[in-house]
């Protein structure tokens, strides 16, 4: 009998896992995973129905998640609330019961999120939000303050604000040195399956899956302040002590290696071609010991700005290694042309001692 009520739970569990991603074809993909009838399939269905946990939207046959709790408060900021406490008292009650993982990740992120609230945005109060359903957690912050891509542009003469989304998906990247590592976001956008910031008009989007990361950007309606999304799943087995020995490259719990998504250079459809463009991308990498250049979603790149990355920042930082990423086969040979040159240039006769 236990063998079977366990198993009518891991059919349940891949429901509730594949509503979303699959709502059309959600019985079909259930029966190929178990090997069970529809019949069966729609027994599971229903009684997720009856528990509150789905619910049928039309055209019929298809389902989506409920959800179980929505909570918001708005916290004052003023006179420089500490966020451990913030957490304990108004924030932990509302994500609710999560496996011991899950609450050490929200916890972590939330914190260092609270913390920029109340040490660098200006704003009076924070409004946030907690939403769950039985396979994910959602927590939104909004602040009406300065603006975090306003604020890193302005205190580093950014000409553009886009330039600061690029060194903020760098990490390491702070406005107060002496008081922050500049390592929260980088770490904390890792920490969950989806994260976004929303200010100035300015969407960055990031999703951390088992096929690696993935940034976006995009523009919307200017929205004042700053507006911070966070996705985790419920049942996620992901461990904060695992993220940052992962991310450094020594195997301390420091940030050593920077993964720099080249895409988010661009401008519209522009190729990254100039020295210019090259610059804005390494700047800061100084800082790290290695720095990977992820050029997913880059069709081609200029010989110029492949040399500036690959031969001229090299020379100049020897203690920092720059590795390519997701390049596709064009701009693996224009990377490797250059460094052929580098080669070359160091086994001439006028290099030789």
């Amino acid at each position: 009998m236990a063998r079977f009520r366990k198993r009518g739970e891991a059919v349940r569990a891949f429901i509730i896992r594949n509503v979303e991603d699959q709502a059309s074809g959600l019985v079909a993909k259930v029966r190929g995973e178990f090997a069970i009838s529809r019949q069966a399939v729609h027994k599971h269905l229903r009684y997720l129905v009856d528990g509150k946990i789905l619910f049928q939207v039309t055209p019929p046959g298809r389902y989506q998640l409920c959800m179980l709790g929505d909570s918001k408060k708005i916290v004052s900021v003023a006179g420089n609330p500490e966020e451990d406490i913030v957490w304990r008292t108004e924030v932990r009650g509302m994500v609710g019961d999560l496996p011991e993982n899950a609450l050490d990740l929200w916890r972590c992120g939330f914190t260092e999120m609270f913390n920029n609230v109340v040490e660098h945005s200006g704003a009076e109060s924070a409004f946030i939000q907690v939403k769950k359903t039985a396979f994910s957690t959602k927590m939104t912050i909004w602040d009406r303050g300065v603006g975090i891509f306003k604020k890193i542009g302005s205190h580093f003469n950014f000409i553009d604000e886009r330039h600061a989304v690029v060194e903020l998906a760098k990490g390491r990247l702070t406005t107060d040195r002496a008081a922050h590592s500049g390592e929260g976001i980088f770490f904390t956008t890792r920490m969950f399956d989806a994260f976004s910031i929303l200010s100035g008009g300015i969407l960055l989007s990031h999703t951390t899956s088992d096929d690696g990361d993935d940034w976006t950007l995009a523009t919307q309606e200017d929205r004042s302040g700053t507006l911070i999304t966070m996705t985790l799943k419920n049942d996620t087995s992901r461990l904060i002590k695992d993220l940052y020995q992962n991310l450094s490259s020594d195997g301390t719990s420091g940030l050593s290696t920077a993964v720099v998504p080249a895409h988010l250079a661009q401008y519209g459809t522009e190729k990254l071609v100039s020295r210019s463009e090259a610059k804005r991308l390494l700047t800061g990498l100084a800082r790290f010991k290695t720095a990977l250049i992820d050029f997913g979603g880059i069709d081609s790149i200029g010989e110029a700005f492949a040399d500036e990355v690959f031969r001229i920042f090299p020379a100049a930082h020897p203690g920092v290694e720059i590795r390519e990423i997701r390049a596709n086969k064009e701009i693996r040979g224009m990377i490797d042309g250059v460094r052929k040159k580098t080669e070359a240039q160091a086994a001439s006769p006028a290099n030789l001692s």
